[in-house]
């Protein structure tokens, strides 16, 4: 079916699943047939672990490789009272994981003999040099690094040879052989079993803590877990994928634990108050959408350091103070951000660009704002449903931020063109990379090239999936509860869309600061609910001339009304 109110965009309903499962499901929970519908494909014969409950089991954290000569290097720094340098990135991957082993290694260690330092844009992803030779000048005898180090093989070779041990914990793709350090603890070596691959910087940081607390003889660092959930939201990765749903599981737990009033993070619970989240009925979309973006916004426009102190501060006031500079830097980000993608608009426009028919948007703008550069990819990825490249020309070399669009693996396709490229680095949803200005036209010719072979893996060629049919009859607050139980939703595990046959639209209304919503209430049999259609105020009229429609939407709840929602509204053509 097509969409009637977004350009080229289809919709299909997805395969039904086994029937016999679907009723075993619908009998086992007394739920309706949508619902057990969801379970039934999403999660197949082992459906009941996506369900939301208590006491969520982990992965071993000694199944990830060099788990076991990690935790050894870092008992025995704790033994000797050696001094430690955290590094990690400046993104909220990374500096959650850098908060991360500051909070495990600081009260197993002397005073004053833990230092962090996180990353900026200048120094770029990584190891640098500077690092290195302060590393080196002041007498620090182990690294431990967060969310980076697997491609900082000169780094680490050369803090080696200056009897500076390394300890690297990762999440992107080795290239090539692995850096000389003691450790390389990264999900994504193809030299061990760990289940889910698919661990954030902070996730593998946090199984490290685990493994020393266990070798200690402490107890498992769950506290830190609201750290673990921000990092993990934030960077992308996949909740749920390829059978393994341990990134929402942990997710999962520091929501109850945060809706209890627990967590290691002052910081972040300040941070959440001056954005009215309520940590009571937290959302994947309250951390991806609100908290982390003030984070980043450190990196963007500001000093990361200042993010990476509010993670780890104790003290109430420090806290306030802090937060309110994320906050000004934010709106320095939004200020920057919106401005790029009207240039990113009018480069489209002007150039007639068809992303829909290339499957690939690749934009150059000349000192565009490196650190704006990945908000602008996301935002035009997730609208035109295609990887997307924007890069900042500078005089010699360009810098560019990349992001993906359904399937298709932007690591890969930088990979594919990793012999034009000066630095490149990330995983299958976002990655960035530099490249010499002499080679920008071929680099965008390979990547098209590459794009041509693996159109199957891009959103854009394929109808956006209905999860299941459903009547306003079945929506009311058990089957808003029945879908909580299947939360959080993100990446590999995304909120549920369901259709609506034959509705009819009442009580329009524009909202919003820009009258840019639009609300109202839908009909259907004589039942109604409000909903709310988020950016589609200018399509009022299709709504007031819509007579009968089928309707895809999600199903979400109103605060202010304290009643069951639509939301996520699009007309559709009518479908057998």
């Amino acid at each position: 079916m097509r969409s009637l109110l977004r350009d080229k965009r289809d919709w299909r309903i997805a395969p039904t699943p086994d029937s016999l499962l679907v009723e075993a499901i619908q009998a086992s929970l007394g739920c309706s047939r949508a619902i057990a519908v969801l379970l039934a494909r999403r999660g197949g014969t082992g459906w009941d672990s996506l369900l939301n409950s208590a006491g969520e089991r982990f992965h071993s954290p000694q199944a990830m490789p060099d788990m076991e000569r990690a935790v050894a290097r870092l008992v025995e720094a704790i033994r000797k009272g050696e001094r430690v340098f955290i590094h990690g990135d400046f993104d909220v991957d990374g500096l959650t994981g850098a908060a991360v082993f500051y909070r495990t290694l600081r009260p197993l260690l002397p005073p004053n003999s833990v230092k962090v330092e996180v990353s900026d844009r200048a120094a770029g992803h990584g190891l640098s040099r500077p690092f290195v030779l302060r590393a080196i000048d002041e007498g620090f005898s182990l690294v431990v690094t967060a969310d980076c180090g697997v491609a900082s093989h000169a780094e680490i070779a050369e803090l080696r040879a200056a009897g500076i041990d390394t300890v690297v914990t990762d999440h992107h793709l080795p290239v090539g052989d692995l850096p000389p350090a003691v450790a390389v603890v990264d999900p994504h070596r193809g030299d061990h079993g760990y289940p889910n691959r698919h661990l954030a910087g902070v996730g593998v940081a946090y199984k490290v803590a685990c493994g020393l607390h266990e070798r200690l003889g402490k107890p498992t660092p769950s506290e830190l877990l609201d750290l673990v959930a921000l990092g993990t939201i934030a960077d992308l990765v996949p909740l749920c994928a390829d059978g393994d749903n341990e990134n929402q599981r942990l997710i999962r737990e520091a929501f109850r634990m945060l809706a209890a009033g627990q967590g290691s993070c002052l910081g972040l619970r300040t941070l959440m108050a001056k954005l009215s989240i309520n940590p009571k009925k937290l959302a994947t979309t309250d951390f991806g959408y609100l908290v982390a973006p003030k984070l980043n916004a450190a990196n963007r426009a500001g000093d990361p350091k200042v993010a990476f102190l509010l993670l780890i501060t104790e003290v109430a006031d420090q806290a306030e103070y802090l937060a309110e500079i994320l906050l000004d830097y934010n709106r320095d980000r939004e200020i920057a951000q919106n401005d790029l993608i009207s240039q990113a608009e009018t480069m489209i426009h002007d150039e007639a660009m068809d992303p829909s028919e290339d499957g690939l948007l690749f934009l150059v703008g000349k000192y565009w704002n490196d650190g704006i550069l990945g908000l602008v990819a996301s935002n035009l990825a997730e609208r035109y449903r295609v990887p997307t490249f924007v890069l900042s020309r500078g005089d010699r070399t360009s810098r560019g931020s990349c992001r993906s669009a359904g399937d298709f693996d932007i690591s890969a396709a930088l990979e594919a063109a990793g012999s034009l490229l000066l630095q490149y680095g990330g995983h299958k949803m976002a990655a960035g990379f530099s490249v010499s200005n002499e080679n920008l036209v071929e680099l965008e010719e390979r990547l098209f090239g590459y794009v041509a072979e693996h159109r199957s893996s891009i959103a854009a060629f394929h109808p956006e999936e209905i999860d299941a049919e459903v009547e306003l009859a079945e929506v009311d607050l058990r089957f808003y509860t029945n879908l909580t139980s299947l939360s959080p939703y993100g990446p590999g595990n995304p909120s549920p869309r369901f259709l609506l046959r034959e509705c009819l639209f009442d009580s329009l209304s524009l909202v919003g600061s820009h009258r840019q919503h639009l609300k109202g209430r839908v009909i259907q049999n004589g039942l109604t609910l409000p909903f709310i259609a988020f950016r589609l105020g200018k399509h009022l009229d299709a709504f007031e001339d819509a007579g009968k429609r089928d309707l895809v939407c999600q199903i979400g709840f109103d605060d202010w009304r304290n009643d069951i929602q639509v939301q996520g509204v699009d007309l559709v053509t009518s479908v057998s």
